[in-house]
């Protein structure tokens, strides 16, 4: 199994084309135009856009726009801010469970914000969850957690107490 920097490459346009999948894939997501990226990321990130932000999430929620914004979140122009880009997941209070795996390879990422923020979605999702999918989350989360700084031990063990509760839920 990949240690949890090893999925970093993944996130390198470079090399990788990212495509988030979840239980029922969009097909359209790879519809959304760079430029539409480019402005939800201003939207949502830029200071001078500050009172537009609020309106801008619930837009998403009311469109039912994750894929945007899960988009901007995988974009390599995000890498500085893509922990505000996360934020914006709770903040927008959409259900993000589809794109479970998604989100626990952001929570095993070594950046602490951006970690710290996708363990926040998680923690926000309604499931119901896949028991397979939970279970491998369980061994990637161990795997990074025994590959982390003490400051970061803490967060990957409080995101297993979560997962641990989602395994034994029905």
């Amino acid at each position: 199994m990949e240690e949890s920097d090893d999925f970093k490459k993944y996130f390198n346009s470079e090399k990788y084309f990212t495509k988030i999948l979840g239980n029922d894939t969009d097909e359209n997501l790879l519809d959304v135009g760079e430029s539409k990226i480019s402005n939800l990321i201003s939207l949502l990130t830029d200071p001078i856009n500050k009172s537009f932000k609020e309106l801008t999430l619930l837009t998403l929620k009311k469109e039912k726009s994750e894929g945007i914004l899960l988009l901007s979140i995988a974009s390599p122009k995000a890498k500085n801010i893509r922990h505000m880009l996360i934020a914006a997941c709770w903040e927008s209070e959409i259900n993000f469970t589809r794109y479970f795996p998604f989100f626990i390879l952001l929570a095993i990422d070594t950046d602490y914000m951006v970690s710290l923020e996708a363990i926040t979605v998680i923690s926000s999702m309604e499931g119901p969850f896949n028991k397979v999918e939970v279970q491998e989350a369980i061994k990637k989360v161990k795997i990074a957690r025994d590959n982390s700084t003490s400051e970061r031990i803490v967060l990957l063990n409080d995101l297993l107490d979560t997962l641990s509760q989602l395994e034994t839920e029905k």
